[in-house]
């Protein structure tokens, strides 16, 4: 096996997670479940409005079109609210 070259240096340096604290690794797991969440959800409108259009090119299921409108209307919202809290709510702590 070929040894690395002297000024080698990993991409992934283990220091780094040393020289971060406890909460600064509990707030990057969270931020990385909240993107993934985020994720999700833009997937999920992206196929409710998919449906919407597919339901409207068919015609004659206007319950279905109003559910599907509805679905997107707190998808999105949903998603701009997990978006602001979680990115942008600060520390302090909130009751819902």
């Amino acid at each position: 096996m070929a040894q690395p070259h002297p000024d080698y240096r990993p991409v992934v340096d283990d220091r780094a997670d040393l020289e971060r604290s406890p909460a600064q690794v509990a707030h990057e797991a969270a931020m990385t479940e909240i993107a993934e969440t985020l994720a999700n959800i833009e997937q999920a409108i992206r196929r409710a409005e998919r449906a919407r259009k597919a339901v409207a090119v068919l015609g004659r299921d206007h319950n279905a079109e109003l559910a599907l409108k509805s679905a997107l209307d707190a998808l999105r919202a949903t998603h701009q609210r997990l978006f602001q809290e979680g990115y942008f709510g600060g520390d302090q702590q909130r009751l819902v």
